[in-house]
């Protein structure tokens, strides 16, 4: 199932779309698909329409203070922010986006919940390593968590997997109030999930992409960054699309 969520996000990229057009083009020599493969790379590549994506997505979504959050059962934190790369001594995680596993700390500091849940995150293609969330609770110990307060899920692929297997612990331990911890693009999409296996959820998005600045010429030029930017944020699109179609049809 992993793959297909890798997959089916390509039939519907900027560049896929691109490629087609630019096919279509060459075989029929029609200039039409080579102009809108141009035109469409123009937009795609442009940072003004890149951030407007991510606003879309991040909507509602302000960063909070621990203070401005009720007291919970459980602080969970979704994987998703750390890589395996080579070492002298094997694979290795490294972070690329650590704003989750702070937030949560901050939340556990602040006195917001007894524990805090890691997720198992681990993916096929890793190979033999350790989870996402046992490389996570080392780290929470040597920032002051102590280990009874510290909770990991089984393995898990993605989101709808974390729902279920922090439900699983939950359940156990006869609990049902979180904090939920996660991007704030990825937020809208996580805790729906959360709530449709009955969980209560009190949101804390961190880790926003749009930064708050003023605009310049520069935002409205190609950038391969703000192609690769408006390529996520379709990923994001479709993942959300691709389970609300999912719970209207029941399956």
């Amino acid at each position: 199932m992993i793959y297909i969520h890798k997959v089916l996000p390509y039939f519907f990229y900027p560049i896929t779309i691109l490629l087609l057009l630019m096919i279509i083009a060459v075989i029929y020599k029609k200039r039409t698909p080579l102009v809108a493969a141009i035109f469409l790379l123009l937009v795609t590549s442009s940072p003004i329409f890149s951030d407007a994506l991510w606003d879309a997505l991040e909507e509602g979504q302000l960063r909070k203070l621990p203070s401005a959050v009720q007291a919970a059962d459980a602080v969970v934190v979704l994987s998703g922010m750390m890589g395996v790369v080579k070492s002298a001594n094997g694979s290795v995680f490294e972070w690329s986006d650590p704003d989750r596993f702070f937030g949560g700390i901050e939340l556990m500091r602040a006195g917001k919940a007894p524990s805090i849940i890691f997720t198992g995150g681990k993916l096929p293609w890793q190979g033999d390593v350790k989870t996402e969330g046992e490389i996570l609770s080392d780290y929470a110990i040597t920032y002051g968590i102590k280990p009874e307060q510290i909770q990991i899920t089984k393995d898990v692929e993605n989101t709808k997997d974390e729902a279920i297997a922090v439900k699983e612990i939950l359940r156990k331990n006869n609990l049902n109030r979180i904090i939920l911890v996660t991007s704030s693009f990825h937020m809208p999409r996580a805790s729906r999930l959360f709530v449709q296996e009955g969980i209560e959820v009190q949101e804390y998005g961190v880790d926003s992409k749009v930064e708050v600045r003023s605009r310049t010429p520069m935002d409205f030029l190609p950038s391969a960054h703000a192609f690769k930017f408006t390529q996520e944020a379709v990923r994001e699109f479709i993942g959300r699309g691709y389970y609300l179609v999912r719970e209207n049809l029941a399956f």
